[in-house]
């Protein structure tokens, strides 16, 4: 007998992640449709998409947007894939859930401090959970106490922001002053912090009332340099010091649905510390669900309706940049393309094409 298919009505602003989300779902019979304000998401070029509707997010209701959308096309589930359309899709729950099934989200009380550097820094702090020393540009003698234990370079965060944007390292005190001397900063929302020399570490979950129900762990290699952003070069691997440190934090916050949790390996006495929460599904969804085993995007939205999921442990598993796996060709090594991220590309190549094109 058919099953008819059912509908998911998905609302986010990143390309690589949106594309990563559907490639998750689009082996289990639903149609999908796009909500975005970004007029450049190359999702809205997925095979699988059905149709894209696009917002403006200073002058649009995206709320009323949503729910006209979910009414007239009769979805049946509301999946927002990224932070900030997560948190205002969870303010107004209980109004959007009388048209659809909405994925499981955190109380925007909490859901606020996690996704604010300054604040989950506060809050870590408070709760003796490890996390970089911190300051902001008027405690002055914090800052002093941070260099006298640690030096320079310091590096300038605003406080919400994510994927690396936007952190400076600075290397004395005449740059940083130079810096927070610009007319257009507002100081107070950059947090400062020490230069942690090691290798970026994050931790994935999915929660259901604090509790981690799945997780993956992946580390990169030790970064020395300016470069902030994400690596293609990962390794999945355990680790339940980190399970311990995010399971304590996540129980605090009484988190539920996804997060992506970035840490710091100190390369010098292996401690891991807190970074950011980033309330959203990640650039690695994809490596996570086709190389460490676990389909995030698949789980939440079973778990969010209540019905049951075989949930894995992670597998043991790594991933190579293209500039590595080229390396390791011509050097004779064992590597299949594989064990890149761009394999998964090719099952919707001209939505992948213009994410890589930026069109």
């Amino acid at each position: 007998m058919h099953t008819p298919k059912k509908s998911i009505l998905l609302i986010g602003y990143d390309s690589n992640i949106g594309l990563g989300v559907i490639y998750c779902l689009k082996s289990y019979n639903y149609n999908f449709y796009l909500l975005t304000h970004n007029k450049k998401n190359a999702a809205r070029f997925s095979r699988h998409i059905s149709k894209t509707f696009f917002y403006n997010d200073n002058n649009d209701d995206v709320v009323e947007l949503a729910a006209s959308i979910l009414k007239q096309y009769h979805i049946d589930y509301l999946v927002p894939y990224d932070e900030i359309e997560t948190r205002k899709i969870a303010e107004k729950r209980a109004y959007l859930s009388q048209f659809a099934a909405i994925t499981i989200a955190t109380n925007p009380e909490f859901f606020n401090i996690g996704i604010h550097k300054l604040q989950l820094a506060e809050f870590l702090t408070t709760h003796n959970i490890p996390c970089p020393q911190f300051a902001i540009f008027s405690q002055t003698e914090k800052i002093k106490k941070i260099v006298e234990e640690f030096g320079f370079p310091l590096l300038v965060k605003p406080v919400r922001q994510s994927a690396g944007r936007m952190i400076q390292k600075f290397y004395d005190w005449d740059s940083l002053n130079i810096f927070f001397e610009n007319p257009g900063i507002v100081k107070d929302e950059f947090v400062i912090q020490p230069f942690i020399i090691g290798s970026d570490l994050t931790c994935n979950v999915i929660c259901e009332e604090g509790k981690i129900i799945c997780y993956t762990i992946q580390e990169s290699p030790i970064k020395y340099g300016s470069n902030f952003s994400t690596n293609d070069i990962l390794e999945y691997h355990e680790d339940p010091e980190v399970v311990k440190i995010v399971g304590d934090m996540m129980q605090l916050l009484h988190w539920k649905g996804v997060a992506c949790v970035d840490m710091r390996r100190n390369s010098k006495d292996n401690s891991v510390k807190i970074l950011e929460i980033n309330g959203r599904f990640w650039a690695s969804v994809v490596p996570s669900f086709t190389k460490a085993g676990l389909n995030f995007p698949l789980i939440l939205l079973k778990k969010s309706l209540g019905e049951p999921i075989d949930i894995p442990i992670q597998k043991n598993a790594i991933q190579v940049s293209l500039k590595k796996y080229f390396s390791m060709k011509l050097h004779g090594k064992r590597v299949s393309f594989s064990d890149t991220k761009y394999q998964t590309y090719f099952s919707d190549p001209f939505a992948r094409l213009m994410q890589i094109l930026k069109m």
